[in-house]
């Protein structure tokens, strides 16, 4: 698809969004409120990607050799192993905080599905490091 296509669409997309959030607000007065709440889920998710993506391409159109630098830095080992690490601290933080979340709920006397939802996304993370381990392991 050529540039000024993409561009006409993400217009659109944007326009969409637009309406979504005008529906939205309009449904939000009466007794729809789950249907609004759909409404402006879809605005703020279709306005946002497409005005990342307009913006971005004018960048690329404004400045090709800047993004050409950027997806080269992208591509190279030692940004990758940077990402990757970060990743993996970030994943750690975030397990911790899930575990934490569940004590909360446990301690104030939460909902019980909450509780055993949080510990079961916890256990989760944990299987799922040790599947990718061993499958990292067996590839390497």
């Amino acid at each position: 698809m050529n540039q000024k296509k993409k561009k006409t669409l993400l217009i659109l997309g944007i326009i969409a969004g637009l309406l979504f959030q005008f529906i939205g607000i309009s449904l939000g007065l009466g007794k729809l409120r789950i249907v609004s709440g759909i409404f402006l889920t879809l605005y703020a998710l279709l306005f946002s990607l497409c005005l990342n993506k307009l913006s971005r391409m004018s960048r690329e159109a404004e400045f090709p050799e800047a993004v050409r630098q950027e997806e080269i830095e992208l591509h190279d080992e030692r940004n990758t192993q940077i990402r990757n690490r970060a990743k993996a601290r970030t994943s750690d933080i975030t397990r911790w905080v899930v575990i934490a979340l569940a004590w909360v709920n446990f301690l104030v006397r939460g909902a019980l599905w909450m509780t055993l939802a949080l510990i079961g996304v916890f256990v989760l993370m944990y299987i799922l490091d040790f599947c990718y381990m061993e499958k990292y392991q067996g590839e390497m």
